[in-house]
């Protein structure tokens, strides 16, 4: 059984340095401080490309709390827009 390679970037949200390690598959977004423990694990519910155009824009901003902006933008109990089937052709 075929099984994505997770996406992986770190930088710095809240002033800390963080690890966000995305499984497409599952849509799994895990967020792990400095130190690897998990700071908070949700679904991303879009791909991975606009996960880390939306880092840019936060890292353009002086946010107060980045973290939780940046997970706001898409909530965990949001699905993943489906493009209807004449957008594939």
């Amino acid at each position: 059984m075929f099984t994505p390679k997770a996406c992986t970037a770190t930088c710095v949200l809240d002033g800390l340095p963080v690890t966000l390690t995305y499984f497409p598959d599952t849509t799994l977004l895990r967020i792990t401080d400095g130190n690897g423990r998990c700071v908070r694990e949700t679904r991303w519910p879009a791909p991975w490309r606009t996960l880390l155009a939306t880092l840019r824009e936060f890292s353009g901003r002086d946010a107060e709390s980045q973290l939780s902006n940046l997970l706001d933008v898409f909530p965990a109990t949001s699905k993943p827009a489906r493009q209807p089937d004449s957008a594939l052709a």
